[in-house]
C-alpha cells in the first residue's frame, strides 16, 4: 500500500482503535494516544474542543452599543 492509500485508509476509519489496526498492519509504529489525536484530527469539524477553548489565550469583546472595550 502507498502512502496516498495509507491516508485514504485512515481518513474512512470509525475509530482510534480501527486506526491502530491499520498502522500495525501497514508496520507504523503508533500508540493509543497518538490514533485517537490522529483521529480527531481527521474527523474535525471546524469547531475548537472545550480543552482547545481553554488553551486560546487573548481576545476582546468591543460593545458597539456603549463605546466599551472589553480584554
Amino acid at each position: 500500500m502507498n502512502k496516498e492509500e495509507f491516508i485514504a485508509k485512515l481518513k474512512e476509519a470509525k475509530s482510534a482503535d480501527e486506526i491502530l489496526v491499520l498502522a500495525k498492519e501497514s508496520g507504523v509504529e503508533l500508540d493509543e494516544e497518538k490514533a485517537k489525536e490522529l483521529f480527531s484530527q481527521l474527523n474535525a469539524t471546524g469547531e475548537l474542543s472545550d480543552d482547545d477553548l481553554d488553551k486560546v489565550a487573548g481576545g476582546r469583546i468591543i460593545s458597539m452599543h456603549t463605546d466599551e472595550i472589553y480584554w
